[in-house]
C-alpha cells in the first residue's frame, strides 16, 4: 500500500536500471520506518534503526532521504490519502446507504488488518499530541466534509434514521481501528495465534449490526434486500 514517490522517468537502459533500484531501496526504507514508526514513535525512532532494518548504512539511508521527520511525515500523508480515498463520495448520495456503508466499513476494516503497522504508525502519532498530522488534516479536510454531507442528506431524506454524520464516521474508525490498535487483546480472548488470521468475515458482520442497525437499517438484509428505516407519523 505505501510505497515511495515515483522516481523520475528514465531516459535509457542504464537510467531504467538505476532507477528500478533506487525504486526498490526506497520501498525497503518505507517498509522498515514505517515498521520502526509503528512500535517507537517518531521521537523514539533512530535513522540508524531505520537504516538497519532495511539493511543500508546510516550514510546509505541519508542519500535516499531528507530526513527522519521528512520521511514521517510522507508516510502519515499517504496514509491520509489512502483512507480518502475508501471513504464516502458525493457519488455515494444516489447508492443504497446500506450498501455503501457495507462497502466503508469492509474496505476500512481489510485496511486495518492487512496494514496493522499503518494502523498502529497513525494511532502513536495521535497518542503523542498529532503535531505531524495536524497540518496534513488542514489540507485533507475534504474527504470527511464529503462525507459528512452525504450522511446529512441520508438523514434529510429518511433514508436512515437521525445520526450525527461526523460522530458516525469516528465510531465507524474506532470500531475498524481496534483490531490493529488491540490485536494483542483480541488474539488474546479470541485465542487466535499470531500467525492465525483473524475471522474477518465475523468481524466485520459484527461491526455492521452495530453500524446498520444503529441508523434503522437492516442487517443481515432480509429476501436480499436490505430496507431502509420506515417513516413515523408525523416525520
Amino acid at each position: 500500500m505505501l510505497t515511495a514517490p515515483p522516481a523520475p522517468a528514465p531516459q535509457d537502459r542504464r537510467s531504467t536500471d538505476s532507477a528500478t533500484r533506487r525504486a526498490e531501496t526506497m520501498d525497503r526504507i518505507y517498509i522498515a520506518a514505517l515498521e520502526q514508526f509503528s512500535l517507537y514513535g517518531l521521537r523514539g525512532t533512530s535513522t540508524q534503526q531505520i537504516a538497519e532494518r532495511a539493511g543500508l548504512s546510516k550514510q546509505q539511508l541519508h542519500y535516499y532521504i531528507e530526513s527522519k521527520e521528512a520521511l514521517y511525515e510522507n508516510i502519515l500523508r499517504q496514509t491520509v490519502q489512502h483512507w480518502g480515498h475508501i471513504g464516502l463520495s458525493a457519488e455515494d448520495d444516489r447508492d443504497d446507504p446500506a450498501a455503501v456503508l457495507e462497502r466503508v466499513v469492509r474496505r476500512k476494516l481489510d485496511f486495518t488488518l492487512e496494514y496493522p503497522h499503518v494502523s498502529r504508525l497513525f494511532t502513536s502519532e495521535i497518542m503523542s499530541g498529532g503535531q505531524a498530522i495536524r497540518g496534513i488534516w488542514e489540507n485533507g479536510r475534504g474527504p470527511v466534509r464529503e462525507a459528512e454531507r452525504v450522511i446529512g442528506r441520508w438523514v434529510d431524506k429518511g433514508r436512515i434514521s437521525p445520526v450525527e454524520p461526523l460522530h458516525l464516521l469516528f465510531h465507524i474508525w474506532a470500531l475498524t481501528q481496534h483490531y490493529a490498535d488491540y490485536e494483542m487483546q483480541v488474539r488474546f480472548f479470541t485465542g487466535r495465534a499470531a500467525e492465525q488470521a483473524l475471522d474477518r468475515e465475523l468481524i466485520c458482520a459484527e461491526i455492521l449490526k452495530l453500524v446498520l442497525r444503529g441508523v434503522g437499517l437492516t442487517y443481515p438484509p432480509q429476501d436480499g434486500k436490505k430496507r431502509a428505516p420506515r417513516k413515523q407519523p408525523g416525520d
